[in-house]
């Protein structure tokens, strides 16, 4: 019978991490087998954003221009070129480019948040091809592979009448792995980077705004990207980083301060379920410290009560909340060749699309007022997705915030991507997402109604909530933003 993954457990997330990369190295390893038959893979669909398609077309040419076609680059990389941060932008000229401004358009008039989603996984992957290369065309390049995507967060909203300029540099470098740090800006805004690929002038802009210096991006986010030879599979040296000011050296320490407490998290969790064969994600789990697994306990208990009384007592039981399990949406399809990336696997930013699109459209059902968008985190890449496989996307309200001093409630949807196989009668999880939006606290809807809140359907279940909810606000060693 087909299986979905337990949830709250993240200890699989190796195992599955290094399946991916054995996955991905061997048909790396084809293409440097025979370049010439691979070569009509690397063809760009139309189905792409026109921004993708680009970044795509130069990458390809990148390639080229470092030997990747041709037999004499077989040789490992043996010799690290440390490299200053390199920035990249790319405009959108909405104000000039009237087919680019239909193709993000959105019901509302504002852009399109998930084709810029995926526009970011496509310009981090440049980013991260650029800084591994070695400028040696006799050395092959290095298998790239996204690990995760954190701390999306959307803190002005992005507007058709104005420019927006991508953005992108690399921000810190271990061993074998790297983290991109993407920001999105108005091309009005005076801290915006430069941006070699303009063909208007910003005083034809339209709409501007007065951005005060300082105010930061419109968006920003966090891609964890890790190297490994193509041909052995073992993990590769990166370039190391060579911060070139004072910005740029904050910016190393802190992401590097951020990935040793990920990496000392997860084994925390790791060696907790080992020592005591226990799930993490239990109230008196090790791993947490004891205010921390006090504050979980209190809420696995309090919320347990409550949907207790909800499933004894439903028509007695209060009417403001229901279960997490009834705003359950998904959607099913076939992965088609059009949505592949360079390496002939579906492309990550594809998956990132559909899964905000859904958590869109279920917090809307949900709330019954149009949401807007806050963040996304926790996104892992778990398993690849090949051409031709049955997709099945799973939505779900995990956890309503009514405490927010504002009229507005937060809401947190998470996603899961399964590969699905019925000839296996099996499902594998492949990606998570978690989304966040914010409601209007008096729904929009005939009634006005409010937004209700969501209660767990098991001990398990809640545990859950609180750790990808809940925690990340209690952990004094987090910076998740609302």
């Amino acid at each position: 019978m087909s299986q979905t993954p337990k949830r709250g457990r993240t200890v699989g997330a190796g195992i599955a991490m290094r399946a991916l990369l054995r996955a991905v190295a061997r048909e790396a390893r084809e293409r440097l087998a025979h370049p010439a038959s691979s070569a009509r893979g690397y063809a760009v669909a139309r189905e792409r954003t026109a921004i993708t398609s680009k970044l795509w077309q130069d990458r390809l040419a990148q390639a080229k221009a470092a030997g990747v076609s041709e037999a004499a680059a077989t040789r490992a990389q043996e010799a690290l070129v440390p490299k200053p941060p390199t920035r990249t932008s790319i405009r959108y000229s909405f104000s000039a480019d009237e087919n680019l401004l239909e193709a993000y358009r959105n019901p509302w008039n504002a852009v399109r948040v998930g084709r810029v989603l995926e526009d970011l996984d496509s310009l981090a992957g440049n980013i991260a091809f650029s800084h591994c290369d070695d400028a040696d065309r006799a050395t092959r390049p290095q298998l790239l592979v996204t690990a995760s995507v954190d701390r999306v967060r959307l803190m002005r909203a992005l507007k058709l009448e104005e420019d927006v300029i991508l953005s992108g540099a690399v921000a810190w470098v271990g061993r074998s792995s790297m983290v991109i740090r993407m920001e999105a800006w108005p091309a009005e805004h005076p801290d915006a980077p430069p941006c070699e690929e303009t063909n208007v002038l910003r005083e034809t802009t339209v709409g501007k705004e007065g951005y005060a210096p300082g105010s930061g991006p419109s968006l920003s986010a966090d891609f964890t990207f890790v190297a490994r030879d193509a041909v052995t599979n073992k993990s590769a040296a990166v370039n190391p980083l060579v911060p070139d000011c004072d910005a740029t050296q904050t910016l190393f320490a802190q992401t590097a301060e951020r990935v040793a407490r990920k990496k000392e998290k997860a084994k925390a969790e790791k060696t907790s379920k080992t020592s005591f064969g226990e799930d993490p994600s239990y109230p008196n789990a090790p791993h947490l410290e004891t205010s921390l697994a006090s504050a979980k306990a209190a809420f696995v208990e309090a919320a347990l009560n409550e949907t207790r009384a909800v499933t004894t007592f439903p028509a007695l039981a209060s009417t403001d909340a229901i279960l997490s399990s009834a705003t359950r949406t998904e959607n099913i399809f076939v992965a088609q060749p059009q949505q592949r990336n360079l390496s002939g696997r579906i492309f990550g930013g594809f998956l990132l699309r559909r899964a905000f699109e859904l958590a869109f459209a279920t917090s809307y059902v949900f709330g019954g007022a149009r949401p807007r968008f806050k963040s996304v985190r926790d996104m892992d890449f778990l398993k690849p997705v090949d051409v031709g496989d049955l997709l099945r996307f799973k939505a779900r309200v995990l956890h309503v915030d009514t405490t927010s001093k504002t009229c507005e409630t937060c809401v947190d949807v998470e996603v899961e991507c399964l590969v699905t196989k019925p000839e296996e009668t099996s499902a594998e999880l492949s990606n998570t997402f978690l989304f966040t939006f914010h409601v209007e606290n008096e729904a929009g809807g005939r009634d006005g109604r409010k937004v209700r809140r969501v209660l767990p359907a098991s001990r398990e279940d809640a545990a859950h909530v609180w750790e990808r909810c809940l925690r990340p606000r209690l952990d004094t060693e987090t910076d998740y933003g609302r």
